[in-house]
């Protein structure tokens, strides 16, 4: 994989990607972004965490891991509030802009729609016909709003690899029938793209390594870890 050496990689995504110190922080420009790790039940290293290791095995480069937990990629408010708004959400010009900040990402790196799900957004279906809007900040469904985050990221970052990670797996948080509807909606879109995609639900993760029935430990990161990876190496033979 000698292609990713030294190139920037950037991350979208919610509470499974975060880890404190490495996730913006409010500075005029970005809203403060919540994390979730560190987290003794969970891991405290951040070279434990799926993408870390990720970067780390690559010998690539950290650009912004713009990562917000409780962020969905969808969003319903015209003002930002707690984990919803215009600039929270994954599928907004803020976030998605950012990930550029410290130099224009080779490799982005979404995982997001987890938190849609177990939230109760409306899933809707995809339109493939769709076409892009640079003003929008509200969509009806979370299907609009994926569409738009790939297309946004398509649109700034024309050069860049994109690999989408699927939602996730839950013990008991969130109700895991509507978590796969909504993978499996997350595919379908990223099928049409013709953007890579992993689906997290046969990443070898399970709910036992969901201490608190929803966020992995280090063993499910390196699950997740390996899935991408694996991922590039099928597209780089």
């Amino acid at each position: 994989m000698e292609r990713y050496k030294g190139k920037i990689i950037s991350i979208l995504g919610d509470s499974i990607s975060t880890f404190e110190g490495y996730i913006p922080k409010a500075d005029g420009i970005n809203l403060a972004h919540r994390p979730r790790y560190p987290q003794e039940n969970l891991l405290t290293d951040v070279n434990d965490t799926w993408w870390m290791k990720l970067i780390n095995s690559l010998g690539a480069r950290l650009g912004v891991n713009d990562s917000w937990a409780g962020s969905t990629v969808s969003n319903f408010r015209d003002c930002n509030e707690k984990d919803f708004g215009p600039d929270s959400a994954m599928a907004s010009l803020t976030r998605i802009r950012n990930l550029g900040a410290n130099g224009t990402p080779d490799l982005i790196l979404f995982f997001g729609g987890t938190n849609d799900a177990g939230k109760m957004i409306e899933k809707g279906a995809f339109d493939p016909e769709r076409k892009p809007d640079l003003e929008a900040y509200k969509w009806d469904s979370f299907a609009d709003a994926y569409s738009e985050t790939i297309l946004r990221l398509k649109r700034f970052y024309s050069n860049a690899e994109i690999i989408a990670l699927s939602p996730s797996i839950s013990g008991g948080y969130y109700d895991n029938s509507r978590l796969s509807e909504f993978a499996d909606l997350a595919i379908e879109i990223c099928i049409h793209y013709n953007i890579k995609c992993v689906d997290v639900r046969r990443s070898g993760l399970e709910t036992s390594m969901l201490p608190d029935t929803l966020h992995p430990n280090a063993e499910g990161m390196d699950f997740i870890f390996k899935s991408v990876l694996n991922k590039l190496k099928e597209e780089n033979q």
